[in-house]
């Protein structure tokens, strides 16, 4: 049975009993089988943990990737929600929701926070966009440094509904970010918020440090770059350019007067010769 402990104040980590440890070998098989394709026999592996440990939320969690690629998205959402519940039954009474964190720093939490995401992610993609924004606010909460770069889905969950001073919230708490996704939508959400100059101060940043990504919104055609890997995405390079034009296209394509604000500010720091020293 999965427990939380206390390790500050406000800070928790997940202890599992001591069959999960002696299940990591054949786990970590399941998982390398996963990575090779190979999904019947990482399905077979997954399925004969969850046997021995019907709670290792982990493993709960890869089969329910497995379930997705073979195309069963309904088993695979139900073992989404099977292990979030598995999950949320170990915070103990005095977990303050909001306050209290599940850092991804302590590697016992990352199992519940992938089980976490998995659901939201598989949420979004069924459309139940404020069911899934619930869910990236939930993980934003329990860990604020991010590391599964949540962010990026939340904000774009919120261009969806339409709340752009949301988004502004979330890009104020990461000031430092250079995700495309925090450094355009930022500044497309004060462009729709009507805040002109805030949006081209921001704009102009956004540029500075990702100029591949206006250039590829202003293409009239776009083609897949060569250099992709997959699961892999270059910092800068043109196929981070294309994933987020391919994600953030339906916010950008419809919003003709904000392309050509982006056009002439594109031209203004080409002139002024910023942000060339990241092309």
């Amino acid at each position: 049975m999965l427990k939380l402990s206390r390790v500050d104040p406000h800070e928790w980590r997940f202890v599992y009993p001591d069959i999960y440890k002696q299940l990591r070998e054949q786990f970590d098989t399941g998982c390398e089988f996963y990575r090779e394709l190979d999904l019947d026999e990482a399905e077979r592996v997954f399925r004969a943990v969850l046997a021995q440990m019907p709670d290792h939320v982990d493993a709960i969690h890869h089969l329910a990737l497995v379930l997705s690629e073979q195309g069963l998205l309904s088993d695979a959402h139900a073992l989404w929600e099977q292990s979030v519940r598995i999950g949320r039954k170990a915070f103990p009474r005095d977990f303050q929701v909001g306050r209290d964190r599940l850092e991804w720093g302590w590697l016992e939490n990352r199992p519940f926070l992938r089980c976490l995401h998995g659901l939201a992610l598989d949420r979004y993609d069924g459309e139940e966009t404020e069911e899934a924004l619930e869910l990236f606010q939930e993980l934003l909460s329990l860990n604020p440094n991010d590391n599964q770069g949540v962010r990026a889905m939340a904000e774009e969950a919120l261009f969806k509904l339409g709340r752009f001073a949301d988004v502004l919230e979330i890009t104020d708490q990461y000031p430092n970010d250079i995700m495309p996704e925090t450094l355009y939508g930022r500044a497309l959400a004060l462009f729709k918020l009507g805040r002109r100059r805030d949006a081209t101060r921001a704009l102009k940043r956004a540029i500075e440090y990702l100029p591949l990504v206006g250039k590829e919104l202003l293409k009239t055609r776009h083609r897949l770059p060569r250099t992709v890997w997959a699961g892999m995405i270059t910092v800068g390079g043109a196929d981070e350019a294309y994933e987020y034009w391919e994600r953030w296209k339906q916010f950008w394509k419809g919003e003709p007067e904000a392309l050509e604000w982006l056009r002439k500010v594109m031209e203004q720091v080409t002139k002024s010769g910023r942000g060339r020293s990241r092309q």
